[in-house]
């Protein structure tokens, strides 16, 4: 197999695989800063999840979940369809990086919009998927949940704490208050459901053959949780390629167009937790960027500003 890409953050690292039958592998692990190891789901939860290795039947650019296997410590994700993400894609936008055939690029309606589309319908699948007996594997939260809650209770020093100070006074005590609200609660009275928990664009894979199945990578974040925190999540990075647009070089419509999409193929579902899900992970988005990358003042602030918008949503600050 020859190495095609590598990329990564302080949490994780990714390496990209091309076989010699067209299909590629994806090894990812730890990062740095990372202070616990990724790991595949539990026995109980990856065969509750089996059924989903397959694209749903009817839909000839469906999307499928990839599963992982573990090897010396990496998570090796097989058989996936392509070397680059959506999000690479969508971010880099460059004519060598685009998909020769499956995802055509524009304005329009395009292979985009049906790509959201078996998003969301894959989705609906996984939280309809029954949850694993609690005494073999528990309900444990969303990893990245947990770790929100985590930094929210008790920053680190140095950035962490920083950002942490920022928020408060960018977004007001209110606010910030109802963000805690949310992270104890996310959705009061909603079932539990298997969720993705991180279901990014960054883990959609794009198939570079026609005819054959996109994919999502599945697995180190897996947890249990209302259903919304994974639409939310996707209805987040969109909102937020949506709120810097001009560096993406497209118009509101288009990610407007991918949220609409997303919401036809994932069906109907309760707005308000959705939005609650939307502005944690904006904020968990910030949080990376600022801990993870670099402090950027006028990001905080724009971010920021963005948060302010999902929060009052809700209705008036209380």
């Amino acid at each position: 197999m020859t190495v095609v890409a590598k990329y990564g953050s302080g949490l994780v690292h990714t390496k990209v695989l091309a076989r010699e039958d067209g299909w590629f592998t994806w090894v990812r692990t730890p990062g740095p800063d990372r202070n616990d190891p990724l790991e595949a789901p539990p026995p109980a939860v990856l065969d509750a999840l089996r059924a989903l290795e397959t694209r749903l039947a009817g839909h000839e650019n469906g999307v499928r979940c990839a599963l992982p296997r573990t090897h010396d410590g990496e998570l090796h994700y097989s058989l996936l369809p392509g070397r680059s993400s959506l999000a690479r894609l969508l971010v880099l936008g460059n004519p060598s990086d685009r998909l020769a055939s499956s995802v055509p690029w524009g304005d329009a309606p395009d292979g985009t919009e049906d790509l959201l589309n078996g998003l969301g319908r894959l989705l609906r699948r996984l939280h309809a998927t029954p949850l694993p007996a609690p005494q073999a594997d528990g309900h444990a939260l969303p990893p990245a949940w947990r770790r929100l809650r985590a930094w929210a209770d008790a920053p680190a020093d140095g950035p962490a704490e920083r950002l942490h100070s920022s928020m408060r006074k960018l977004l007001g005590m209110p606010r910030w208050r109802r963000l805690e609200a949310w992270l104890r609660e996310l959705a009061p009275g909603e079932p539990l459901t298997l969720v993705h928990g991180a279901p990014s664009l960054g883990r959609l894979v794009p198939a570079e053959r026609r005819g054959t199945a996109h994919a999502l990578v599945t697995g180190e974040d897996v947890g249990c949780a209302p259903g919304q925190w994974d639409v939310g999540w996707v209805v987040a990075e969109l909102r937020e390629m949506q709120f810097f647009s001009a560096r993406f070089n497209r118009p509101d419509t288009y990610w407007e167009g991918l949220t609409q999409s997303f919401f036809r193929g994932y069906g109907l579902t309760s707005g308000t937790p959705v939005r609650r899900a939307a502005a944690l992970r904006v904020l968990l988005h910030l949080l990376d960027f600022s801990v993870l990358v670099t402090w950027d003042d006028a990001e905080v602030r724009g971010v920021a500003a963005l948060i302010v918008q999902l929060i009052d949503e809700q209705g008036s600050v209380q």
